[in-house]
């Protein structure tokens, strides 16, 4: 604005107990502003908290009844008033006198007699500085509200699911929290549909998003008024049943909705049908935390899903027991790796036939710090399902490779070395890339090399294993089936797959003894592989008579505590040096 304007939107109010002082500033402001005036302090308090208000205070300080610092501590202290900006007009000069008017409030001093362009500067100074305040304030305001707005609706897409309108997983924390620590008996249950995605794959997500809509539904129409349902993601459920008269009514609750899911869905012109299963856990006293409950819920879920589809498992402490041994041996699988803990122990393979030592199988040990030896049994799972199986297979599969280098060495006639490639590691992308590599490194002749593979590494997808086996077959290495006979043994893939031998599993020889059924089967086994023109290694040969049977049979290769128990490397040598060379001798080396 400049000078020669008037605003008459801007209101200033001037306060002095001279007449005369307020008629002089009138004269100098009064052009450009509404000017409203009084003459003691009171009169001002007043008028400041009029609608409307001033824009600003010229105020006197000395005056009658209340002196100008009273008056601006005052109006300061007041929340309708404190925002207005107050300039003191007086007659005090002292630095004094300045430095309390500016502490107490004000924003500016000017002392009497008045210059009038200065007085008009500094006027329209703090006006505009308090034109900008208000109009941040506004802003501010408006800002203030979108966040609110959008704060709440934040909120409720926090805590209620978007889709179904079912509560969320936050609000169901908040549910138990609600609950927990109280006697009455509730139960939380996790639901899990197995073929949804199979639904949004086929029909579309359109049509699973409306499945769901109608699970939500369904699974509303079975629950008491007291119950609560909340969804978190995809298709899990979870319900919270209250005050329960016992667990064997919740259990029968939980049958009776898995029943429910026996019946197939209406959605649009499609009839789906579904697979559920449930985890339960039940309150007890020793939860302290609504967390532990969703975390067991889930362990539950997952055991669940074990047993097969639309069951239900109920948690006990047993499973988190177990699961924190899982995580124990986990973490010691992975100090193992970095400390070199694992050893590898080789059992000689026999040729039935020319009464010797063929090679050996590469066995992998652990010698726990704490626990001494742990079975494989207990920790290739605990591998195989923490992904560690690929770096300790590969150091397993090197080692190995040396040895057969050490031995090759030291005997002139070839000798085979048998590694075993768990289906992780059949599948994993850079398997063929890492055993080049390790052929490269340790000077291998890659004929001496024989892979033992599962049937269950081959069934999961039989052409992508027989392109990978015709790979192995192109570098000269040798394939061998274990564990025959005990995993699907679906003769449909055999005569497809390009392999060299066939594993007869121990426990077929081991019982062969005292059940014909056992010994038929060995038979069986043996002669179809010699149709398929493979050869046949028996694992498990304990005693001579087990042997003398595998050789009546035409078995060409055994294995097992009649030759040798597994033994540590450095006696492999002196096993393959020892004078007794012939099969009645391998009982007593």
């Amino acid at each position: 604005m400049s000078f020669n304007q008037k605003n008459n939107t801007q209101k200033i109010l001037i306060v002095d107990d001279q007449p005369e002082n307020i008629h002089i500033l009138m004269e100098i402001l009064g052009k450009f502003y509404k000017i409203i005036a009084a003459t003691n302090g009171q009169k001002a308090i007043e008028l400041a908290q009029k609608h409307p208000q001033p824009d600003l205070i010229l105020l006197d300080v000395m005056m009658p009844d209340i002196d100008g610092y009273e008056v601006c501590q005052q109006l300061k202290k007041n929340f309708r008033t404190k925002d207005i900006p107050i300039i003191f007009v007086t007659a005090l000069g002292e630095i004094d006198d300045e430095m309390k008017g500016l502490e107490i409030g004000a924003v500016d001093y000017l002392i009497k007699p008045i210059n009038p362009y200065i007085v008009k500067a500094r006027v329209k100074n703090h006006l505009t500085i308090r034109t900008l305040y208000q109009k941040l304030q506004r802003a501010n305001s408006i800002l203030e509200e979108k966040v609110k707005e959008r704060t709440a609706q934040l909120e409720k897409m926090i805590m209620v699911d978007s889709l179904t309108g079912l509560p969320s997983k936050v609000a169901l924390v908040e549910e138990i929290k609600s609950i927990m620590g109280t006697n009455s008996l509730f139960a939380l249950i996790q639901l899990d549909f197995s073929r949804f995605s199979l639904i949004n794959s086929s029909l579309g997500h359109e049509i699973g998003d409306r499945f769901l809509q109608t699970i939500a539904l369904h699974i509303q129409k079975c629950l008491r008024e007291k119950d609560f349902i909340a969804r978190m993601g995809a298709d899990n459920f979870y319900l919270l049943l209250r005050e329960r008269e016992n667990k064997e009514e919740i259990i029968k609750f939980t049958e009776s909705i898995l029943n429910s899911f026996r019946n197939s869905f209406k959605v649009n012109e499609y009839e789906i049908f579904v697979n559920c299963n449930l985890g339960i856990v039940f309150s007890d006293k020793n939860y302290k935390q609504e967390l532990e409950l969703l975390r067991d819920v889930d362990t539950a879920l997952h055991k669940a899903k074990q047993k097969g589809q639309n069951k239900y498992y109920i948690f006990d402490n047993s499973i988190r027991e177990i699961a924190q041994k899982r995580l124990q041996l986990e973490l010691d699988l992975r100090k193992a790796i970095k400390e070199e803990q694992f050893t590898v122990f080789y059992q000689p393979i026999i040729d039935l036939s020319k009464e010797k030592t063929y090679g050996f199988e590469a066995l992998i040990r652990w010698q726990h710090p704490t626990r001494g030896m742990i079975s494989p049994f207990e920790f290739i799972p605990c591998l195989e399902e923490s992904g560690l199986i690929t770096t300790v297979g590969l150091w397993v599969f090197e080692k190995a490779c040396q040895q057969q280098v050490i031995w090759q060495e030291n005997f002139s006639h070839p000798l085979y070395i048998s590694i075993n490639l768990s289906p992780y590691q059949f599948s994993h992308h850079s398997l063929l890339n890492d055993i080049d590599n390790i052929i490269e490194k340790t000077g291998i002749n890659p004929e001496c090399i024989k892979i033992e593979i599962t049937e269950s590494a081959l069934i999961e997808n039989i052409e992508k294993a027989i392109y990978i086996l015709n790979d192995f077959k192109a570098r000269k290495i040798k394939i061998s089936l274990d564990d025959f006979g005990t995993g699907y043994s679906s003769l449909s893939y055999l005569h497809t797959i390009p392999v060299d031998y066939l594993k007869i599993d121990r426990s077929f020889i081991r019982n062969s003894n005292n059940n014909q059924k056992n010994a038929d089967l060995v038979e069986i086994i043996i002669l179809l592989a010699h149709k398929l023109k493979m050869k046949v290694i028996a694992e498990g040969c304990e005693t001579k008579e087990d042997l003398e049977k595998l050789k009546n049979l035409n078995c060409e290769y055994s294995q097992g505590y009649f030759f040798s128990k597994p033994i540590p490397a450095q006696e492999t040598i002196p096993f393959l040096t020892k004078t007794y060379r012939t099969l009645e001798g391998y009982n007593s080396i």
